[in-house]
């Protein structure tokens, strides 16, 4: 979870708004993943343990709304389009997902791995039947959402920006120093 928030965020942080809130061919622009992802991490919270919710039900239903058809014919605006620059600027959308991932890697550490196939509690989903299975999807999913990103993205579409593994204390065989 921490690696891949790394890299989310450090392609995110110098991006200008215009391409944060630009709206892909499939719907969603990278505001609105941010803020999905806080979501899932702040649901995924209550089921590992946390009191309550951290984030407000109408963020909650902006970034994570599952969208299943009622049988209306009233057409929705995109996702992207649902992200209000105004209510959710660049600097609260990656407040949310930091505190909302930092919140379950606190958690993470303190988790008893005797628990991973404990049951989840009645208010999760069928999909994820245990603890350990919340974690793994958890693991996993804001990697699938940069591989989506990577995808429909004009900034990242084509390049490995999204596709790296930061490594902040790599030194290569070329800059290595001899130490006396």
């Amino acid at each position: 979870m921490n690696r891949s928030g790394n890299i989310l965020l450090s392609a995110v942080e110098p991006m200008a708004d215009r391409e944060l809130y630009l709206e892909c061919d499939n719907g969603i622009s990278i505001a609105w993943t941010l803020g999905h992802l806080a979501c899932v991490h702040d649901l995924f919270g209550t089921w590992l343990g946390a009191d309550g919710r951290q984030l407000a039900s109408d963020t909650h239903h902006i970034f994570n709304s599952l969208d299943i058809g009622d049988g209306s014919v009233t057409v929705k605006p995109s996702k992207a389009a649902s992200v209000d620059p105004a209510l959710y600027p660049k600097a609260r959308l990656i407040g949310m997902f930091r505190s909302t991932q930092v919140a379950n890697l606190r958690r993470l550490e303190r988790f008893d791995p005797a628990r991973w196939r404990e049951p989840v509690p009645p208010t999760g989903p069928d999909s994820l039947p245990t603890l350990g299975a919340i974690w793994e999807s958890l693991g996993v999913h804001t990697y699938w959402h940069l591989g989506e990103l990577s995808g429909c993205h004009p900034s990242f579409k084509g390049t490995y920006t999204l596709n790296t593994v930061l490594h902040y204390f790599y030194v290569g065989a070329e800059n290595e120093t001899e130490t006396p």
